[in-house]
């Protein structure tokens, strides 16, 4: 996750997850990417840095820094966002070719958070990929167990 450090308005932290994506793209994508810059230069990003440059020479250093600080963590907030979105489709896809889903149906949100069942999911497959002898929904099951932490609420009397 992005997080602005509000003590230094300079510096931010970006997840670990979202660090691998960026490395991963600049070495296995670059095709693809130079392809994405001449398109955007195609529609309009040449006119968009002009538009920069002049709003460069009117507006003061501290103005250019946060406008950048705050281009910088829309790309990043996006790029994560689309990030999950494809792990928890491809978590699905995962839980399908298992047959998970009528498990995952089962599941109370108010015991489990999302990041829990995705990660239980996740590890289960991977375990079922490797040992497909074994119970898919048993390695679930296992997996949201070893994550579950309820809290004294949750606790029947």
């Amino acid at each position: 996750m992005i997080q602005n450090d509000n003590t230094n308005n300079n510096q931010f932290t970006i997840s670990y997850e979202l660090l691998c994506l960026l490395r991963w793209l600049s070495q296995h994508d670059v095709d693809k990417l130079k392809k994405l810059v001449t398109k955007a230069l195609d529609n309009g990003l040449q006119e968009d840095i002009k538009k920069v440059e002049a709003y460069s020479k009117v507006n003061s250093e501290s103005d250019m820094l946060e406008e950048v600080q705050h281009s910088i963590l829309d790309f990043f907030t996006l790029m994560e966002s689309l990030l999950l979105v494809a792990l928890n489709e491809e978590t699905a896809k995962k839980a399908v070719k298992q047959n998970l889903m009528p498990a995952i149906d089962h599941i109370d949100a108010a015991a489990c958070d999302d990041e829990t069942v995705r990660y239980s999911v996740e590890r289960a497959t991977s375990k079922a990929e490797q040992k497909p002898d074994q119970n898919a929904q048993e390695l679930l099951f296992e997996e949201l167990l070893k994550r579950w932490k309820p809290s004294k609420r949750q606790i029947m009397h």
